[in-house]
């Protein structure tokens, strides 16, 4: 499964209260939320949806770093 990180439809964060809230959008939805910002995307249900909260109404610049994903270093052949 591959999307464009265009195709993601961002979801207001700040309509959630609390990041088990966030948990009824899914692994998927979060997992493309995450990516669409940036960050880290694995982990579990609980794990994406507190990364995701813990961000909600924040600024690039206001983000922990250690949030965020390392660049990929593309594949070696």
């Amino acid at each position: 499964m591959f999307f464009s990180l265009q195709e993601v439809e961002p979801i207001d964060l700040l309509a959630f209260n609390s990041a088990a809230e966030m948990e009824a959008l899914g692994l998927d939805k979060l997992k493309m939320q995450l990516m669409s910002l940036g960050l880290k995307c694995g982990g579990t249900l609980k794990e994406r949806a507190a990364r995701l909260f813990s961000v909600r109404g924040l600024s690039r610049d206001q983000i922990d770093p250690a949030l965020f994903a390392k660049p990929s270093k593309g594949k070696k052949k």
